[in-house]
């Protein structure tokens, strides 16, 4: 029998004791040469031991040049290769096949598990004789750093190994995983010692206190009661039903209403604890104040009230143990826009929006945007509500100032997607087209780019200019759609009409007055509008049982081309977006890149086999 458990039982590393400020607690130094007791009788040593588990989150959705939106119908990666495909075409197995997302990993998570567990312990024993009120707020980070730890593991692979103590080297490895009901009642319960050890802990937006655990408490249960988990839903998942071990993947009993009502009062209870952004209009916000909402919320992140808890980008720091930087080319959080901005902008449109991803987005009357509405199909990107301007760019849209060298090609600092016809026969691709003049290679397949999460005022000057956008893991506007669609699940329409239509009418939409499956369908976009690149879509995807619905479709693209009307005096040397100078034509087309298929096991994530040959007593996820 094997006497190691792989990850999970690496050495727990410690962190410099040099922390001067909360600003840059996280920008912590491994002392691996410190005894392990000294660390747990010194007051800063062992804070700085529980704020290296921070690093666990890595930066969210901000930590690479993929998201998560990128695996669902939201979003496509750009270039092949990369394992992005593992998700979309169901390719992923125990052996790989499939991109590792750092802050959802089973390998990369557990030895952080291991850490927060010795954290656990020793400032329970507290045999340094730390400060109590110290002690106290260490202890709750720690607990809520497991349960978030643990949640994330739990939303991947359903029933979990549940490690609650260091394991030494000498470890026996027989670590069986265990159901997803003790996995969820484990996180409740790291989440409500949380609570209760936090309750007079600063409020912060970096690190953890009492209402920090709350909102995570709502997710979880959000997603413990989702028809994924239950038993009489999940039975249309082929692969769940000749499955042997259906308690590491679901309910197996109990009350689905009863599950909803657990989320609806996690739910409410934070919603009374404190306030969102802007939700206290009695109507519609204008249209330019809606927009202005939206895009606040995600370029002002921790400073907007909607911020709950997330990596502020300058306490991270650029020299971090995740982000070892040095080289200006490792930076992580700080390269968002160049990961995902135009390559007319010599940036790499690393994950683009996909023409699924636009047409979520109505009218700015509420009405549906229908690409078979001859009026909506001429000129698309007109009169749509607030936040498709806050979270797209498309052909067009303003942008920030061209560098030097593509000023000759676009002076008006536009976005290009569209091909251009010219009265003598000229064809000119738009500057940000992959058949466009500046690296080409890095254009976006679908014609839209992401404007959400990228600095509109820092220049595009690479890799001198670090953006420093906040990377939110939990906003007030994610415990409010939770709020909904337990109320929702529960008949209680009007009570989800009523929170709802706060955030509508913060977005400039009007009040809600469809019901029943109409009512269930429109909630569900209005999440996947919101939560755009917050890890959310790909989540929601699975436990609303969605994956046919996102991935059994091809990527398309929005296929621009202008042809220049009789009279025009534009020319190719200096043209822009004009609808007095060229005829437009739109058309929704597949393109041949990703073969998007969905496949019933990537409903949940294999379990490495290399985990499973070093501890056989794990049981392997269906369909792998």
């Amino acid at each position: 029998m094997k006497k190691t458990f792989s990850k999970i039982a690496v050495g727990f590393m410690f962190v410099s004791a040099l922390i001067s400020c909360q600003d840059d607690f996280l920008s912590t130094t491994p002392l691996s040469e410190i005894a392990e007791s000294n660390v747990w009788s010194s007051a800063k040593l062992a804070e700085a031991a529980v704020l290296d588990l921070y690093q666990g989150t890595w930066a969210g959705t901000l930590t690479r040049e993929e998201t998560t939106d990128a695996f669902t119908d939201q979003a496509v990666f750009t270039h092949p290769g990369r394992g992005v495909d593992g998700y979309t075409e169901g390719k992923m197995n125990p052996s790989g096949g499939y991109m590792d997302m750092q802050w959802m990993s089973w390998t990369q998570l557990y030895p952080y598990v291991r850490s927060a567990n010795i954290a656990i312990q020793k400032l329970t024993e507290n045999e340094g004789g730390l400060d109590a009120g110290l002690t106290k707020r260490l202890l709750g980070e720690a607990y809520f750093m497991r349960g978030y730890f643990f949640s994330q593991l739990m939303r991947q692979y359903g029933g979990i190994v549940l490690l609650t103590e260091p394991l030494t080297l000498d470890s026996e490895a027989q670590n069986p995983r265990s159901s997803f009901e003790d996995t969820v009642n484990q996180i409740v319960s790291d989440l409500d010692q949380a609570i209760s050890l936090l309750s007079n802990a600063p409020a912060s937006k970096a690190r953890a206190h009492s209402l920090t655990a709350h909102a995570l408490k709502s997710r979880v249960l959000t997603h413990a009661a989702s028809d994924l988990y239950e038993p009489s839903k999940a039975g249309s998942i082929s692969t769940l039903g000749s499955y042997g071990n259906k308690e590491l993947v679901g309910y197996t009993g109990g009350s689905q209403d009863q599950r909803w009502q657990a989320a609806k009062a996690a739910s409410k209870l934070f919603l009374d604890a404190t306030s969102g952004y802007k939700l206290d209009y009695a109507a519609p916000a204008s249209f330019e104040e809606a927009k202005q909402n939206y895009e606040d919320i995600w370029l002002q992140g921790d400073e907007n009230q909607d911020f709950i808890w997330g990596r502020m980008i300058e306490a991270f720091g650029y020299g971090s143990r995740t982000y070892p930087g040095g080289d200006d080319w490792s930076q992580g959080p700080g390269m968002v826009a160049l990961y995902h901005g135009p390559n007319g902008y010599h940036e790499w449109a690393g994950t683009t929006p996909t023409e699924a991803l636009a047409s979520k987005y109505s009218m700015n009357d509420g009405t549906a945007f229908d690409w078979n509405n001859s009026a909506h199909a001429a000129d698309p990107y007109s009169n749509r509500e607030a936040r498709f301007y806050s979270t797209l760019l498309f052909d067009g849209a303003s942008w920030k100032q061209r560098t030097s060298d593509v000023v000759k090609y676009d002076n008006f600092n536009e976005i290009q997607t569209g091909y251009y016809t010219f009265s003598d026969g000229t064809i000119v691709n738009g500057v940000d087209t992959r058949q466009g003049p500046i690296e080409d290679w890095n254009g976006s397949r679908t014609g839209y780019y992401f404007k959400k999460f990228s600095d509109p005022y820092l220049p595009a000057s690479w890799p001198n200019n670090l953006q420093k956008i906040d990377a939110p893991y939990l906003r007030y506007t994610e415990v409010l759609l939770n709020y909904v669609e337990a109320s929702i699940n529960l008949g209680q329409e009007s009570d989800a009409k009523a929170w709802l239509n706060k955030l509508r009418f913060r977005n400039g939409l009007p009040a809600v007055t469809a019901s029943g499956a109409a009512l269930v369908e429109l909630y569900k976009r209005e999440r996947d509008k919101e939560l755009v690149n917050e890890d959310d879509r790909m989540f929601a995807m699975k436990r609303w049982i969605e994956g046919p619905y996102s991935l059994d479709k091809q990527v398309q693209q929005t296929l621009i081309q202008a042809t220049q009307k009789a009279g025009s005096s534009m020319t190719p040397a200096s043209f822009r977006k004009s609808t007095d100078d060229f005829d437009y034509t739109y058309r929704p087309t597949d393109i041949v890149f990703e073969n998007r298929i969905w496949r019933d096991h990537v409903y949940f994530m294999p379990i490495p086999q290399n985990e499973i040959d070093r501890d056989p007593s794990l049981i392997q996820n269906p369909g792998y």
